[in-house]
């Protein structure tokens, strides 16, 4: 019985990725239209010597500049680095980030490497980087208040134990955060976040590999079809004692001095929307949405997001 459970949900939610009109129709308010953005122009090879059309999220509000490091083309055509200062994604605290406003959906992936200066391990610990999607809010640094963030992401890098590569996972509802660490291979390798509805998908994909690997999935009534997606960055520095942050402070701080030994590499980043479509109304997001369903195999979740 549980093999024929999971072979008719593998094939209920595999209907999505063909959706008819029927799925397209707003059960509680006539059908609604996809949003006009074509996200796909939002992709960037990094081809260029500067970046263009991106977001700085210290810049946009105020906060200080935490890039040690921010270079197109200069460490290697085609490739953007980013080298924190000691920083980082968590609770309040908050680290180098550029972004894209994206509208709606979307399915955005980026081939990326975190290493060390000289070697294929980044130094030290809590030494990461790769994809967040960000809910915006009203702060910045001059009316800046706690357990006000929101976001979602997936990086590879250093967690807890130096000279281990992991793969982090990691949810923030109102500046509580949650996270997840799992073993990955150094070197590069293919992230993966996809937003359907209220339901947010963190994937992997190993250089060498042609399978995506479910990290992790994320389900959250966020009625803004907005966020903040893009590239993140940050590191621990080994001259600064571990131990409880004050964000008001750290956030408005940028320790120049420490140690740090973190880059990341991206290839590319490429954004599309996903292959599964539903209904943006809120009740059917709540109640008929597939892919929110917490038992649903991840065979079927890989059938239905696609290659």
């Amino acid at each position: 019985m549980r093999r024929l459970a999971a072979v008719l949900a593998l094939a209920s939610v595999a209907g999505l990725a063909v959706p008819s009109a029927a799925q397209n129709v707003v059960r509680a308010g006539g059908p609604q239209s996809a949003p006009a953005q074509d996200i796909a122009t939002l992709s960037d090879e990094f081809n260029g010597s500067a970046l263009t059309g991106w977001t700085r999220f210290d810049q946009a509000f105020g906060w200080p500049d935490k890039f040690k490091t921010l270079d197109v083309g200069g460490v290697e055509p085609g490739l953007l680095r980013i080298e924190p200062h000691h920083s980082a994604w968590v609770r309040d605290l908050n680290a180098p980030f550029i972004f894209r406003d994206v509208v709606g959906d979307f399915d955005v992936r980026a081939r990326v490497r975190a290493h060390g200066l000289n070697g294929d391990i980044p130094g030290g610990n809590w030494s990461l980087g790769g994809l967040m999607a960000r809910v915006p809010n009203a702060s910045t640094a001059a009316s800046w208040s706690p357990r006000s963030e929101n976001w979602h992401f997936i990086t590879t890098g250093v967690g807890n134990n130096a000279g281990e590569q992991m793969i982090e996972t990691k949810g923030t509802y109102n500046s509580y955060s949650s996270l997840k660490l799992r073993p990955a291979p150094t070197g590069w390798i293919e992230l993966r976040l996809v937003r359907v509805g209220m339901a947010l998908f963190a994937l992997a994909r190993p250089e060498g590999e042609t399978r995506w690997q479910v990290r992790d999935r994320f389900y959250r009534m966020e009625n803004s079809p907005r966020m903040q997606v893009g590239l993140i960055a940050y590191t621990h520095s080994v001259d600064v004692p571990q131990g409880p942050d004050n964000a008001e402070v750290a956030n408005r701080t940028v320790n120049r001095e420490a140690q740090v030994d973190m880059a990341l590499d991206v290839d590319w980043i490429r954004f599309a929307r996903p292959r599964p479509q539903v209904s943006r109304d809120w009740y059917h997001q709540v109640s008929a949405n597939p892919l929110a369903d917490p038992n649903l195999p991840e065979a079927a979740v890989l059938e239905a997001l696609g290659d």
